[in-house]
């Protein structure tokens, strides 16, 4: 994979928890949805790409690298693959077949958030 697909990935996966968290701080129905909550969420990308964002007193953090004691673990193998997920070039069936969770179940439980940002990153599109 190119050089330049990995930067676009680890960029993108990035901006997302990065985000997150600023959607938290402005909208206060998301941000209540997010009490209770204390997860770490770690992405793994290909053979080298690695971000983990955290959840906590209603609030969201990302960091590069790989987090101590993730909550749940979201894998993608193919670097094209998460590309393409992460500029909305596969539809819901495919992501079950890209993304291998540690905990399906938790992962579910915590898809509003990037179903929120998906909502919000529609009116970067501008239409």
């Amino acid at each position: 994979m190119s050089v330049e697909v990995k930067l676009c990935v680890k960029v993108l996966s990035s901006m997302i928890s990065y985000a997150a968290g600023e959607i938290a701080k402005m909208d206060d129905d998301f941000k209540s949805k997010l009490a209770g909550i204390d997860e770490v969420i770690q992405w793994k990308i290909g053979d080298n790409i690695a971000n983990y964002t955290v959840i906590k007193d209603q609030g969201i953090k990302g960091f590069d690298g790989i987090a101590d004691n993730p909550t749940v673990t979201f894998t993608i193998e193919n670097v094209g693959d998460a590309l393409k997920m992460l500029t909305g070039q596969v539809d819901a069936g495919e992501l079950l077949n890209i993304i291998k969770f540690s905990d399906p179940e938790k992962a579910a439980k915590l898809a509003f958030i990037t179903e929120t940002v998906g909502k919000y990153a529609e009116g970067l599109r501008g239409g």
